[in-house]
């Protein structure tokens, strides 16, 4: 297992405190951001593209620690209704894009992206009134795919395989979506697995694995806890501001939500289907601080 994990969580780390942290943990595989939600703090994209030697030297300092770079991370929405948010995110993903090539980083994760009105994002949940089916119908044929069709046939041009994180909010955000995009776009695009994202749905994250089989390109470990008493009252999809108080759900440490029984078999079946990217551990427990959780995560998880 290539055990690893995603750097957002420590915005305020520097580069050699992550690679510290890695080492302490005996892992191997790091998760990187460069641009986008999740940051660049120990990725700087457009320096590290422009400036060959300095390229050179980040690169050597990951490796002298014994880390390898599985991923590097973009999360961005390509198609905002905001025309200057949507330019600023596509050229952030273009760059991100020719940095893994550069790199010879494999794989680079990030959103499909959705679109909306008036600047305002519009993600349809529901197939009726049909006004959502049409809606839905026109951005993935008008948007959608011509995007995603370009930057598949440049990926691939690279090198680099398109991980897109099936991720609610966004128009790829499951396994049918990932998979009918793919079959628009080519086999350069693919999918970041998290099982958190896949249970609020209603969707099984075991069959997941199966039915992406070799569109499975990457994989966060992140757990999912529901509070009965406040699924009772809003649903699951409960589009609160989880910053100003608890929500009917919550991201936590893998374990906290779901015990050995789900994971062991999870760790399995990636297996047994032939997955051999990293596994990368994000961190979004809002009951631990970040670095404490990666430790406790991991730990975890690789004493299974």
């Amino acid at each position: 297992m290539k055990w690893g994990f995603f750097d957002a969580a420590l915005p305020e780390a520097s580069l050699a405190h992550v690679l510290a942290l890695a080492q302490s943990l005996g892992v191997t595989q790091l998760e990187l951001g460069c641009g986008g939600y999740p940051g660049e703090a120990h990725c700087p994209r457009l320096a590290l593209l422009r400036q060959p030697a300095r390229r050179q030297a980040w690169q050597q300092q990951i490796a002298a620690a014994g880390c390898q770079v599985g991923a590097l991370a973009c999360h961005v929405n390509p198609l905002h209704p905001d025309p200057a948010l949507a330019r600023l995110h596509r050229q952030q993903l273009s760059q991100a894009l020719e940095l893994a090539a550069a790199l010879e980083v494999p794989t680079l994760v990030t959103f499909s992206g959705v679109g909306g009105q008036g600047a305002v994002p519009n993600w349809p949940v529901v197939g009726w009134p049909y006004e959502f089916t049409d809606y839905y119908q026109q951005v993935w044929q008008r948007e959608l795919i011509p995007f995603w069709q370009a930057m598949s046939r440049r990926a691939q041009s690279l090198g680099v395989r398109l991980a897109l994180e099936l991720h609610g909010g966004f128009l790829v955000h499951s396994p049918g979506t990932l998979l009918a995009l793919r079959e628009a776009c080519g086999p350069a695009l693919g999918a970041n697995l998290d099982p958190s994202h896949l249970w609020w749905q209603g969707m099984d994250p075991l069959s997941a694995i199966e039915l992406l089989g070799e569109a499975l390109f990457h994989v966060h470990l992140k757990d999912w806890q529901a509070d009965p008493q406040l699924q009772a009252r809003w649903g699951l999809l409960d589009g609160r501001d989880e910053r100003l108080g608890p929500r009917s759900w919550r991201y936590c440490l893998p374990g906290d939500g779901h015990g050995a029984e789900f994971w062991r078999p999870f760790l399995l079946t990636l297996r047994a289907q032939g997955y051999t990217g990293m596994l990368s551990l994000e961190h979004e427990a809002s009951d631990r601080q970040p670095e404490a959780g990666i430790r406790q995560g991991l730990a975890w998880l690789m004493g299974l």
